[in-house]
């Protein structure tokens, strides 16, 4: 018998990839007094916010994104003297 490879017509799907310009937040966190906020998903009503959490409590909100943006790039120009 001869084996031989199945060739398909179509290609395999990529992953879509997101339009969002707050994609790039998710995962980031910084630490504030005790606790630590992480940006968890982007808010479902307003592409504009992303939604965060506190770890010290679980509770979670929304703020706008460009606030985010403004205070990771503040956490990480601090440094130790």
């Amino acid at each position: 018998m001869q084996s031989e490879q199945i060739a398909f017509p179509f290609r395999a799907r990529k992953p879509k990839r997101s339009n969002h310009p707050s994609t790039d937040l998710i995962g980031q966190s910084y630490i504030d007094g005790h606790a630590t906020i992480t940006v968890v998903c982007i808010c479902l009503n307003n592409d504009k916010r992303v939604m965060v959490e506190r770890d010290l409590d679980g509770r979670s909100w929304s703020m706008p994104a460009w606030l985010m943006r403004l205070i990771f790039l503040e956490t990480k120009g601090k440094r130790a003297a």
